[in-house]
């Protein structure tokens, strides 16, 4: 019981370093930061609002990180960097209570800790990291509390559930995994208090969305300001219009097909770069594993499967109905159930094969995760080195 303790504590320890180290490069505004520090900023000095095409949690927690150490790329990045730490803890919880085994807990916080995707979404100012934790505590919150029966852990479902949406719409998709999985807890007979737990999902998300706007309701704008809000954000996503170079369809993203540079500069033979891709030994495991748990719940030989599968399901297949400009970093809410997945085939695996194979296959992650780890935060090194990192064309 100790040694993932520990394992743990060492992930956290190492997860902290990474997130923090060099926080400041680039020094300056990249990718979406033009539009989310600027924004933090205008929430704190009163000015009109530039980014209003999401709801306004994250921008209000990297404000409060800027009201704390300056508008200076550490004040803008620190709330994103301390909610990449916090996610590697939360991962941990949510492998622990729905596996009901702690050094499963500790492979699905080690897949998460040595993702690069989610090393570079915590090292800049941007919804997806807090949309993430918040997605994550939600399903960790709701399993804690079937485990133990105790209803207060679903009202924790319901506000981090809101949380989520009030980062993002899409957040939406954690109640809808928290409903499936209440109806499938409910059948079996598992669900304690049910009305408190359906009360819960369905209710209270709605006090964090709704806490979210009290800034602009205190700069002075009406209800009827904020309806007229809610439209023009409908309008905007429904008829998005727009062409990026790294736009990529749902499909290709377990894949790796198309990752995206955040940002690159090269001078006198020197680059610096900042590439949003995931660990491929971590992302090209993603659809086995799936598959994996979909053929054990054919059998119905676990009862955490149907939540794995409708988890990573609800996160990811909605994108393929959706028309507008979609990137990699879409996928976010969908890896926790891709590292539970992965997590249970690594027992399927070292049962049949022996505990050498988990370890190799880990030992592989995070090589690999230390040998993208120059250009996930932008470490200066030979640009003539780039071609190390470039393993299809299309990730240029």
């Amino acid at each position: 019981m100790m040694r993932p303790v520990w394992g743990v504590v060492f992930l956290l320890l190492v997860a902290t370093l990474l997130r923090f180290w060099r926080l400041g490069e680039p020094p300056k505004q990249f990718f979406d930061e033009i539009y989310y520090a600027r924004t933090a900023q205008e929430y704190l000095t009163g000015r009109p609002i530039y980014e209003w095409t999401h709801p306004p949690l994250s921008k209000l927690l990297v404000a409060g990180s800027v009201r704390l150490f300056g508008f200076t790329p550490w004040g803008w990045r620190f709330a994103s960097a301390l909610a990449g730490v916090l996610e590697v803890a939360a991962l941990y919880a949510l492998g622990c209570v729905v596996l009901r085994d702690p050094r499963k807990g500790l492979t699905v916080a080690a897949l998460g800790s040595w993702d690069g995707l989610l090393l570079v979404e915590s090292r800049i100012a941007k919804p997806e990291i807090f949309l993430l934790l918040f997605c994550t505590a939600a399903s960790a919150a709701w399993w804690t509390g079937l485990r133990t029966r105790r209803p207060g852990w679903y009202l924790a479902a319901g506000l981090c559930a809101g949380a989520a949406v009030a980062t993002k719409w899409t957040g939406l998709t954690s109640v809808g995994v928290l409903l499936v999985a209440s109806l499938l807890a409910w059948r079996r007979g598992d669900l304690a208090v049910p009305g408190v737990n359906f009360a819960a999902l369905l209710l209270l998300p709605a006090i964090p969305y709704t806490a979210s706007y009290l800034p602009h309701l205190l700069r002075g704008e009406t209800l009827g300001d904020l309806v007229r809000l809610h439209e023009n954000m409908y309008r905007y996503h429904s008829s998005l219009v727009a062409t990026h170079p790294y736009a990529s369809r749902w499909w290709s993203w377990p894949l790796l097909l198309r990752p995206m540079w955040y940002h690159y500069e090269a001078h006198s033979g020197i680059m610096t770069g900042i590439f949003a891709v995931g660990n491929p030994a971590v992302w090209w495991a993603i659809l086995p594993a799936v598959g994996f748990v979909a053929w054990r719940m054919a059998r119905g030989s676990h009862p955490a499967d149907p939540f794995i599968l409708a988890g990573f399901l609800l996160s990811y297949l909605p994108y393929a109905f959706i028309g507008r400009l979609l990137f990699i970093y879409h996928m976010l809410p969908a890896l926790p159930f891709a590292y539970l997945a992965i997590a249970e085939a690594l027992d399927g695996v070292e049962r049949r094969m022996g505990r050498e194979w988990r370890r190799a296959y880990l030992l592989l992650v995070a090589l690999v995760f230390a040998f993208q780890l120059p250009i996930l935060v932008a470490y200066p090194m030979p640009a003539r080195w780039l071609r190390w990192w470039i393993w299809m064309p299309t990730w240029v």
